[in-house]
């Protein structure tokens, strides 16, 4: 059984398509190892445990005088 947190090839496809990005098929599976590399940090975080805060800087813009 496949980890349900696993890339699948169509998923590489489908976000490879998304970004505009064209990758032959025999690096395909480079691809997925080093996408799914780079995403374990971001999966491994529990988003409930981060606190939600206000941002440090805000923007108003104001018209020319």
């Amino acid at each position: 059984m496949s980890d349900p947190e696993e890339l699948t090839m169509e998923e590489v496809r489908q976000r490879a398509r998304a970004a505009g990005v064209t990758i032959a098929e025999n690096r395909l599976a480079m691809v997925r190892k080093l996408l799914a590399d780079a995403l374990a940090p971001v999966r491994a975080l529990d988003s409930r445990a981060i606190k939600a805060v206000e941002p440090a800087v805000t923007f108003a813009p104001r018209g020319r005088p």
